[in-house]
């Protein structure tokens, strides 16, 4: 029996998520960590690798390349491990919050979203590169998943929401209340003050199709603006073959390059609809305007016409118009420093001290 323990899906990518979880584990000094990959080159300087427990899988191997593929074995995981602890802690993208915990215990869910394979299986799809087959198991499995997802929410005995937007889906999803929401964390001391502007648009995220990262490229393509996109992901290959001459892919970089990247761009880009966005918030920190589609965490961070634009219809033309109107705008850089500390990490850590301590 320890005395807490920390729930994560999968440490393989950089991600909000990892950042949230992360800091559970600083919030948590003692606490096991439990997971099914750990990436210790990528993650052991934040998180001691000692206090990992992963799933039998990665005794085997690293987590693929294509580690999302193995979707039914993450919920067969977690659906049937028993975390014997009096407080967990769980940071669930998806699977996390299914684990079970002895009677008494207390087990508060950090949820990033329902899962989205469930309830959102054809806005993850479209546009993707994934192949028939792996489409067609997909929507096979959807109606085992959307009941697996409904029922395994029911355990843990309070759940957190990162935004409104993710509160109102999981009341309409699973059935149950919402008793919180906490904003993610941005580090917003950590990120310098964009004194310098190199002219070039940015967005920074997993190259997924439902962020729609492709209405950036077209937007960029066709107006013939620099846009830089920092990120991996399945999407890459599909990305490039569509942008032209203006278009640069960085890859993943470091902590710090991304953060040289905020600093020097001229506005950051939201194309999709976003769970919460810590990358928005903190191109805010570095004093720069968001460019973003009126959806998701994006309406509850970007304040239309002080700091950024939204626009309203998913395509790549309504995108450019928007770009166009942000440069018709005057944003005064300190006061986006100041609406991003409203979002500081130091705040997610009070609200979640306040939720750790009533949960003990």
């Amino acid at each position: 029996m320890v005395r807490t323990a920390i729930i994560h899906d999968f440490f393989v990518t950089e991600g909000g998520a990892e950042q949230c979880a992360i800091e559970f584990a600083k919030l948590l000094p003692e606490a096991s960590v439990f997971t099914s990959f750990f990436d210790a080159d990528r993650f052991g300087d934040r998180i001691d690798p000692r206090r990992v427990h992963t799933w039998p899988l990665a005794r085997v191997s690293a987590a693929p390349a294509t580690f999302r593929s193995l979707l039914p074995l993450y919920a067969a995981y977690f659906g049937t491990l028993r975390v014997h602890a009096d407080l967990v802690v769980s940071s669930s993208i998806a699977f996390a919050k299914a684990v079970l915990t002895p009677p008494g215990a207390a087990h508060i869910a950090y949820v990033y979203t329902p899962m989205r394979y469930a309830w959102d299986l054809d806005t993850y799809l479209a546009g993707s590169s994934y192949s028939r087959v792996a489409r067609l198991a997909a929507r096979t499995i959807r109606p085992a998943l959307r009941r697996w997802d409904r029922r395994t929410a029911a355990r843990p005995t309070a759940v957190i929401a990162i935004s409104n937007t993710v509160r109102r889906r999981i009341e309409t999803l699973w059935h149950r209340a919402v008793d919180d929401v906490v904003y993610p964390p941005v580090s917003v001391d950590e990120i310098p003050f964009g004194q310098n502007d190199d002219g070039y648009l940015l967005v920074a995220a997993r190259l997924l199709a439902y962020r729609r990262i492709d209405l950036a490229v077209e937007a960029a393509t066709a107006t013939g603006r620099p846009l830089r996109v920092v990120g991996d992901g399945p999407e890459l290959r599909r990305l490039q073959a569509m942008a032209g001459p203006t278009v640069e892919f960085l890859g993943r970089i470091s902590r710090p390059a991304l953060l040289e990247q905020f600093a020097r761009c001229h506005a950051y880009l939201v194309p999709g609809i976003e769970d919460f966005g810590i990358a928005p918030v903190e191109a805010m920190a570095a004093g720069k305007p968001v460019v973003a589609f009126r959806g998701g965490g994006a309406t509850e961070t970007v304040v239309e016409g002080r700091t950024g634009v939204f626009f309203d219809r998913p395509t790549a033309a309504s995108l450019a118009a928007a770009i166009a109107e942000m440069e018709r705008v005057t944003f005064a850089p300190e006061m986006l420093r100041r609406h991003a500390r409203t979002f500081d990490v130091s705040v997610f850590r009070s609200r979640w001290r306040s939720l750790l301590g009533a949960g003990s």
